[in-house]
């Protein structure tokens, strides 16, 4: 997998960050007969026969609640190279629906699947359009008020930014993404195979073990937080910290900026709050672990579609076989 195949990454959208602004312009997108609308809720999606749910504007025009009077999320246009023209993508955001009427929401007989659980059904592209709208919806549901007065605040935009209600205040803002720093440290001993440090980490099941990651820090570059969270989660002191790749990280809304990271000494001492443990492995030890979700006790790496996991696998395409 090349940081181009990664998971989330392959976004075909066009996000038409000018032409949005056009209300006219936009009106026509949603009243066109090519536009797309993608239903969710809560972060996850519907599909039919274990495909996607899409609707065009008929459709949402049929629904039980009439979905064409709530606000839409412009995501962008997608050329499908073909007479028809360009496809207009929206979602459409139902959270505010029980759980128990959604069944009756739609004219198609639907069902909600969990979005992590629901990649293996979806091509790269629905997975990189899908993580984008549910990354703003999340953003729009915490910041439903001003963080500078305090009063209400409705999307614009069509979705991509918000404006406070307050005439005295007015003021704008935009959807904003997390930088989290995630990294695969290797200590090479004067004698033997290098080594990588895995954690076992307390928000995953005790069987997997992970790369080490953290936020960016306020006014802080990505090579010092590496630095700084590897010293503080693990003890352990780092060098020659080179960017790898990076990944759109819908939960709920980040950016995974991977890096490889050489120790300077090996010796771990955890922060006992963030890691459960940690341990050198050699490329020899990993290659014997199961996969994220495998049945019995042996340990485990991450998910496939995760960038820790691209980061061990790169690590280990490096390595020779003993």
């Amino acid at each position: 997998m090349s940081d181009h195949e990664m998971t989330f990454s392959k976004m075909p959208l066009d996000r038409c960050s000018s032409l949005r602004k056009d209300k006219n312009w936009l009106l026509n997108q949603v009243k066109s007969k090519n536009s797309i609308f993608i239903p969710i809720w809560r972060g996850n999606y519907f599909f039919v026969e274990n495909k996607l749910l899409q609707l065009n504007y008929h459709e949402l025009e049929l629904s039980a609640e009439n979905l064409t009077r709530k606000p839409f999320i412009f995501l962008g246009l997608e050329d499908r190279l073909s007479s028809q023209g360009n496809y207009a993508f929206f979602v459409i955001d139902c959270s505010e629906y029980q759980e128990e009427k959604l069944s009756d929401l739609f004219t198609k007989n639907c069902q909600l699947i969990e979005f992590r659980k629901s990649i293996t059904l979806l091509s790269a592209h629905q997975a990189a359009i899908l993580s984008y709208a549910k990354s703003l919806s999340h953003w729009h549901h915490s910041n439903q008020f001003c963080g500078f007065c305090g009063q209400p605040s409705i999307a614009d935009c069509c979705g991509h930014s918000r404006k406070c209600t307050n005439e005295a205040c007015a003021k704008e803002t935009f959807p904003r993404t997390d930088p989290v720093v995630i990294m695969l440290v290797e200590y090479q001993p004067k004698n033997g195979p290098a080594q990588c440090l895995l954690a076992q980490h307390h928000h995953s099941n005790y069987q997997v073990v992970s790369t080490l990651a953290g936020f960016v820090d306020p006014c802080e570059t990505l090579e010092e937080a590496v630095t700084r969270e590897v010293k503080e989660e693990a003890g352990v002191d780092v060098s020659d910290v080179t960017y790898i790749a990076s990944q759109p990280w819908p939960f709920p809304g980040s950016l995974m900026i991977g890096f490889f990271a050489k120790a300077i000494n090996n010796e771990i001492n955890i922060d006992n709050d963030e890691l459960v443990d940690a341990q050198w492995f050699t490329a020899q030890q990993v290659r014997q672990f199961d996969n994220w979700g495998d049945e019995g006790g042996n340990i485990q790496i991450p998910r496939k579609e995760s960038i820790a996991r691209y980061l061990i696998e790169q690590w280990l395409a490096k390595q020779p076989h003993i």
